[in-house]
């Protein structure tokens, strides 16, 4: 990281004078805190950072920005409050770089999205990225340090779960591109719609600038809508032919249509997810000049990530779909569709999507209608909104814990056999897939 203690001194107006030495990163986790990062005691719901300062002390940081004074082996710089510091740090490390930014935002496919754009891009420019989900106003400052000096395009995912983030998120980086991928019923805690919803994530393509350009979801409604944010150029992908980048899946095989050009490909995900997540990387990368069949070849390609798709076969020759990072209504019909066209035994382990709001139960009750009609070998719910579907769905059960779940599962399975594994991140649900993994 190009960061002098000096440097972070001055930026957050400390009238220390500190050296010369560079930063190798930001942290917030004294037990994940590096040789010479700086660390920020943030203070949280359950965990107070400064508490910890001396445990990141020895584990190498050589500085502490706090919002108390307190003793240690190395410079501590007072500031109000730790989070905007670490949020004006990052605009500053941001700025020093020339490259452009590429943002995305969006209820689901943030991620794949992100990994799919880095990748198509990689093949003409020098690309960094926010890695895993660091997506925050705290995630992103620390996943700058990605920056090299010949980056020439940072790839950001960007948030959007309670209406100023991405106005936070604004303040580090500013995007020439902006990205979003739907509109759907997610964090309806915070943003209360899916008209809250768009809003949150509309302030992205509002902040474009007049010769940026907005890659937006025509099949979208609440997306395409947002053309009328911005004066930049607009350009289109979905499956309606209508649109400026367009695709099919037909069985297990993809079409892409693009400004004349067609290339089929049978992707590792089959989903039409997993369509619109390339479609998106491609519009992008298409503006970047990059040629279709790169991008599809890179698409082809692609492996899922952890939590996000990826089929892991044990050693009993049962194939697990690891759906467990995340969950919200649309991602769970697409996941269970997905299921009921595999061959052999299908078994779908369910549990609850979290942050719906008022509409929760609502919103549990109509994937449980869906999953019904599916006709499923077995469906194993685990949560207190997911078990009410039990009711629902024919052939399900639900579970008050997590080994009583595998128990039940584990009878139950034979090679050749599917199980899907969903739900919202705080469930818990990768150690169920941990568990059937090794069976």
């Amino acid at each position: 990281m190009q960061l002098t203690l000096d440097e972070i001194a001055k930026v957050l107006g400390s009238s220390q004078t500190l050296d010369s030495r560079q930063v190798t990163g930001f942290a917030i986790d004294s037990r994940a805190t590096n040789h010479d990062e700086a660390f920020f005691a943030i203070k949280g719901a359950r965990v107070d950072g400064h508490d910890y300062a001396d445990n990141a002390v020895k584990k190498g940081a050589s500085i502490i920005i706090a919002e108390k004074p307190l003793t240690c082996d190395v410079p501590v710089i007072i500031t109000n409050s730790t989070e905007e510091a670490l949020i004006k740090l990052g605009h500053y490390y941001a700025s020093k770089f020339q490259c452009e930014i590429v943002g995305i935002t969006g209820s689901a496919g943030k991620t794949t999205t992100k990994e799919l754009t880095a990748e198509m891009l990689s093949a003409k420019y020098k690309v960094a990225k926010n890695e895993g989900n660091r997506n925050t106003p705290i995630g992103l400052p620390m996943a700058l340090r990605a920056l090299q000096t010949d980056t020439e395009i940072f790839v950001a995912e960007m948030s959007g779960s309670y209406f100023e983030e991405i106005p936070t998120l604004l303040r580090i980086v500013k995007p020439r591109i902006g990205v979003v991928t739907n509109v759907g019923p997610s964090h309806l805690e915070t943003l209360g719609s899916t008209d809250g919803v768009a809003k949150a994530k509309g302030e992205l393509i509002k902040s474009l600038p007049a010769g940026g350009i907005a890659v937006l979801n025509a099949d979208d409604p609440k997306v395409i809508g947002m053309s009328n944010l911005t004066k930049c150029k607009v350009v289109t992908y979905g499956i309606n032919s209508n649109a400026n980048v367009f695709g099919r899946l037909v069985e297990d095989k993809v079409c892409v249509f693009a400004y004349g050009m067609t290339y089929t490909f049978r992707p590792k995900i089959p989903t039409v997810h997993f369509l619109y997540d390339v479609l998106a990387a491609s519009s992008v990368a298409l503006e970047y000049g990059i040629d279709l069949r790169t991008c599809i070849e890179t698409a082809e390609a692609f492996r899922p990530i952890e939590g996000r798709g990826v089929v892991i076969t044990n050693s009993l020759g049962v194939n697990i779909i690891d759906e467990s990072y995340n969950a919200n209504p649309v991602s769970m019909k697409e996941t269970l569709r997905m299921l009921s066209q595999r061959p052999g035994k299908r078994f779908a382990v369910l549990a609850d999507m979290l942050q719906l709001g008022e509409d929760a139960v609502k919103l549990h009750r109509e994937v449980g209608e869906y999953a019904e009609s599916l006709r499923l070998d077995g469906v194993f719910l685990f949560g207190n909104l997911s078990s009410e579907l039990s009711k629902i769905i024919g052939r399900s059960q639900a579970f008050d814990t997590k080994e009583s779940l595998m128990e039940a599962l584990k009878s139950k399975l034979g090679p050749g056999d599917w199980v899907l594994v969903k739900g919202s991140n705080g469930m818990g649900m990768k150690e169920v897939v941990a568990s059937l993994a090794t069976l």
